[in-house]
């Protein structure tokens, strides 16, 4: 008899409820909202997640953005080319949202609904993204169903 191991069961689900959208606040904020469950909850709750136009440049400086996304757009028509890459924008913004969210979750919620200030959590995303270059390429890459090679993964 084989021992199949049971895959671990994440203790939240979260789902993107709406954004990025802009911000009233000065320094300039974008933010996402998503719907958080914990399995023992009986109901989720609603956390907004902020990063300020300075994150946003900087994550896009370390994952050399602008550069990669140039080169994915090469080769596509230049009348699709603006669409497509006011969708990137939005997909990496909602990414950076992702990481952060998922390193508050790691530090544990309560159950209320709350925001995740532009200020939590800077280093420990800058790190993620370090970390993560690959990978968040790639999904940006899958949502605007544009096909990976060598030359766009990095």
């Amino acid at each position: 008899m084989s021992l199949v191991p049971v895959p671990q069961i994440p203790q939240y689900r979260y789902t993107l409820f709406f954004g990025p959208e802009l911000g009233k606040a000065l320094p300039p904020i974008s933010y996402c909202v998503f719907n958080v469950k914990k399995r023992s909850w009986k109901g989720g709750i609603q956390i907004v997640v902020e990063l300020t136009h300075d994150q946003i440049a900087r994550a896009c400086h370390l994952l050399n953005y602008e550069a990669w996304l140039t080169n994915v757009f090469l080769s596509l028509p230049e009348e699709d080319r603006d669409a497509l890459c006011s969708h990137a924008r939005d997909l990496l913004v909602q990414s950076l949202c992702q990481m952060k969210l998922q390193l508050a979750l790691q530090d544990g919620l309560r159950q209320e609904t709350h925001c995740l200030p532009s200020e939590s959590f800077v280093h420990e995303l800058d790190n993620l993204l370090k970390e993560n270059t690959i990978q968040i390429k790639a999904d940006i890459l899958s949502e605007l169903d544009l096909g990976e090679d060598e030359d766009t993964a990095v």
